[in-house]
C-alpha cells in the first residue's frame, strides 16, 4: 500500500505508484463490486479511468496490489479490444490455457484480471459484478 494522495481520497481502496521508463501512473484497487460499465464511471469521476494495462511490468505491478485469487475489472473491452481511456497498447495478458478470450454464449465483451492465474486476463460479462482497477495519471 503507498500513501499517495490519491489513495487516502478513497476509503477502502490500495494502491501502487508506478514509475519508470514507461509508465507515470498510480493504480487503484477498488475493493467494491460494481458493473465493468459502474466501474468505468466510478474510475471517470474519481481518478482517470479503468486501469490500461500497457505492459507486462505494469501488469506485474497490479498482480501485486491484489488479494491472491480475486478477478477483477481492468479497462479493456470488446470493440476490436480497446481500452477504456482510449490508449493505443497492443500488449494482452489472455489466459491462454482457458482458450480466453472465449466470449462464452456471445456475452462476454469486458475483461477481468485472474489473480487467481498469475494475473492473465479472461472475458466476461460486463454486468457481473466485480472489484477493480482504477489508474490516475501522474504529471
Amino acid at each position: 500500500m503507498c500513501w499517495d494522495p490519491i489513495c487516502l481520497t478513497t476509503a477502502g481502496s490500495q494502491c501502487v505508484r508506478i514509475l519508470g521508463q514507461w509508465s507515470n501512473v498510480t493504480f487503484v484497487f477498488i475493493n467494491k463490486t460494481m458493473t465493468w460499465t459502474e466501474a468505468q464511471s466510478y474510475c471517470r469521476a474519481n481518478h482517470t479511468d479503468l486501469a490500461s494495462v500497457r505492459n507486462m511490468e505494469e501488469n506485474q505491478k497490479v498482480t501485486e496490489l491484489l488479494p491472491s485469487g480475486q478477478d477483477v475489472w481492468i479497462g479493456l473491452f470488446r470493440d476490436s479490444w480497446k481500452w477504456s481511456d482510449g490508449s493505443n497498447s497492443s500488449f494482452r495478458y489472455w489466459n491462454e490455457e482457458t482458450g480466453e478470450p472465449n466470449n462464452n454464449l456471445g456475452k462476454e465483451a469486458c475483461v477481468a484480471a485472474d489473480f487467481s492465474s498469475s494475473g492473465k486476463w479472461e472475458d466476461w460479462p460486463c454486468n457481473w459484478r466485480r472489484a477493480f482497477i482504477c489508474y490516475s495519471r501522474k504529471s
